[in-house]
């Protein structure tokens, strides 16, 4: 875990959102979250994102997969 902590953003940093859904595993792939970000299947803070969108702590992010939406709030980068 403290290892995860070093190589992570540190605070006030951001993440691209299409890398963030994957690394979560909401997504397979980092490419499948871009295009998912660009078919307007994932929104932060209730807007639609493109997959350069950076993401916070606190932010919360809605991602339509298949039949489901999945609703998160980032808690760590």
């Amino acid at each position: 875990m403290a290892a995860a902590e070093a190589a992570g953003p540190q605070n006030g940093e951001t993440v691209r959102i299409d890398s963030w859904i994957w690394s979560v595993r909401l997504v397979k792939t980092r490419s499948m979250g871009a295009t998912a970000c660009r078919g307007g299947h994932v929104r932060v803070n209730g807007e639609r994102v493109k997959p350069s969108h950076s993401v916070r702590v606190g932010d919360e992010v809605r991602v339509r997969v298949e039949t489901r939406e999945r609703v998160v709030v980032v808690k760590r980068l």
